[in-house]
């Protein structure tokens, strides 16, 4: 499905299909008129693939407030951001799911998703829904399902790698023949399924290791670097912050987030580039704003990540 304007009608026919119930804080009150009534603008597609997985595309801009909450169950849910931020909120606790992350759990009447979004912001993002009516025709995911139930249905928020991304940016091409496209889009799912499944199974067992007092610190570090991205650090400076060794720094940032200190600032900076990117400024820019001294370094990184050449982000 893709239409360039989703209005409150359109909304309730979402909520319907997807057991969702939105609200609109600011025409909550008063005669809506035509035009406010359209509550986002872009493209969202849905879909249901062979192996049971129910998807949902979305590239748009919200024009208007919104707000959701889970009405059915869903064993294994998981919301992929490509570009944006969304807040969450599920059994009282928030998670902010950034660029380049997601979020996975279980829906259902005890545990119900809250989600709100901002007017006036850019989101590209995956939903998916494993449906357990009909993953029976796929013994995989009917495998997971079952080692997903064994391990509690936990709820996370991980960072999806970088060859997961590429993957996923190479199927938001519509212009694919439609069974390229299909195929591509079964394997890149059934693959962010199964690394879920597996930054679970070890993160769970790494995080185990780390006092609670020592994770609060990394978090210190990590917001840092996610917040600042564009400024030069040293492993020196980050664990004085951090109130530990460089050397411990450098293991328990790992043992924490599955990623170096400094492939997480990769990270941050290329997203952040890729914003300044998208807003129109040039690549040589993009890539000093970012952090970058060197144009050539930085189109290599963001190629390896994205799939994709820093110039093609910004004549699209």
């Amino acid at each position: 499905m893709q239409k360039r304007h989703f209005s409150i009608e359109d909304f309730i026919g979402f909520g319907e299909r997807y057991g969702i119930d939105y609200r609109f804080p600011s025409l909550a009150t008063g005669l809506v008129s035509q035009a406010q009534r359209i509550v986002i603008q872009g493209d969202v597609e849905e879909m249901t693939l062979s192996s049971g997985i129910n998807l949902t595309r979305s590239d748009i801009r919200v024009l208007q407030p919104y707000e959701t909450t889970s009405l059915h169950s869903c064993p294994l849910y998981m919301l992929v951001v490509l570009e944006g931020s969304v807040m969450l909120r599920l059994n009282g606790e928030e998670f902010v799911v950034r660029s380049g992350m997601a979020f996975t759990s279980r829906l259902s009447e005890h545990q119900v998703m809250n989600a709100s979004h901002l007017a006036d912001c850019h989101l590209r993002t995956l939903s998916l829904g494993v449906d357990p009516a009909s993953c029976w025709q796929s013994p995989l995911l009917s495998a997971l399902l079952q080692q997903w139930e064994a391990h509690g249905a936990p709820t996370f928020l991980w960072q999806v790698p970088g060859f997961l991304l590429s993957g996923l940016q190479q199927t938001q091409q519509t212009s694919l023949p439609a069974l390229s496209r299909q195929l591509m889009l079964e394997g890149v799912m059934l693959q962010l399924l199964g690394n879920a499944l597996s930054q679970r199974m070890h993160g769970q067992e790494r995080r185990r290791t780390i006092p609670c007092g020592a994770q609060q610190r990394l978090e210190n570090v990590r917001r840092l670097l996610e917040q600042h991205p564009e400024k030069e650090y040293t492993l020196a400076a980050l664990a004085q912050l951090a109130a530990m060794s460089a050397s411990s720094l450098r293991v328990k940032f790992r043992q924490a987030y599955g990623h170096s200190v400094f492939d997480y600032l990769r990270d941050c900076r290329l997203e952040l580039a890729r914003r300044y990117l998208a807003e129109g400024y040039s690549v040589q820019q993009a890539a000093w704003m970012s952090g970058y001294q060197h144009a050539t370094n930085f189109s290599t990184a963001f190629r390896r990540r994205y799939g994709m050449a820093p110039s093609e982000i910004r004549a699209s």
